[in-house]
C-alpha cells in the first residue's frame, strides 16, 4: 500500500490523497468539508466511509451518487449510523463483504487489518467516522478522516469509541 498526494488542480481541494493498494486499486481520500452538497459537508463522514470502503471493493461512485444511494435505500438520522453502511455495501458488492460490529477487542481489529481488511471506525464526542488501513509493509496503521491521514495505533482510536446506542460500532470490510 502506497499514500502518494493528488496532483491534480481539479480534484485535489476534494481528494487531497489517494491510497494505492497492492492489488493496484486506488481509493481517492475524501475531504468532506470541501464539496458543495451541505450534507456532506456537516454530515457526510459516514459517507465518506462508505465511498472509500465501496472503492476498496472496486465500485466506482463519486460522492453525489453515493448520496443518492444512501438517501434513497438507507435510514437516516443526523448522519447515517455504521449499521446501514454496512446494509449499503452488501447491497451493492456482490458476496456480503462488510460485516457489523457492536464492539471488538484490540486483538481482533489488529487482526483484521493485518489481513488487509478495511475497519470503519465510529468514534465518540464528537460523534464521528474513520477509515483505518494497515499497511503490511511497515505495519502501521493509517487513520483516514476529513481528507487527511494519520499514523495511529489500534489502542488509541478503542479508546475513542463510540458508545452511543444508535452509531456505534466497527464494519470490517473483507
Amino acid at each position: 500500500m502506497k499514500i502518494v498526494a493528488n496532483k491534480d488542480k481539479k480534484t485535489k481541494k476534494r481528494f487531497p490523497w489517494r491510497v494505492i493498494l497492492d492489488n493496484g486499486r486506488i481509493i481517492p481520500v475524501p475531504s468532506q468539508h470541501n464539496f458543495k452538497t451541505d450534507f456532506i459537508k456537516r454530515h457526510g463522514c459516514s459517507l465518506v466511509a462508505f465511498y472509500m470502503a465501496l472503492r476498496y471493493k472496486g465500485v466506482k461512485k463519486n460522492m453525489q451518487r453515493c448520496h443518492a444511494y444512501c438517501r434513497k435505500r438507507l435510514k437516516c438520522g443526523a448522519k447515517y449510523p455504521l449499521t446501514e453502511i454496512a446494509k449499503g455495501i452488501n447491497q451493492i458488492c456482490p458476496g456480503k463483504p462488510a460485516v457489523y460490529h457492536k464492539s471488538m477487542s484490540n486483538d481482533r481489529i489488529e487482526a483484521h487489518l493485518k489481513k488487509g481488511h478495511m475497519i470503519l471506525f465510529e468514534e465518540g464526542d464528537p460523534i464521528h467516522t474513520v477509515v483505518l488501513l494497515q499497511d503490511n509493509k511497515t505495519g502501521r496503521v493509517w487513520r483516514f478522516s476529513d481528507g487527511r491521514k494519520i499514523v495511529t495505533t489500534v489502542e488509541k482510536e478503542n479508546k475513542k469509541k463510540c458508545t452511543n446506542e444508535k452509531y456505534r460500532g466497527i464494519v470490517v470490510v473483507k
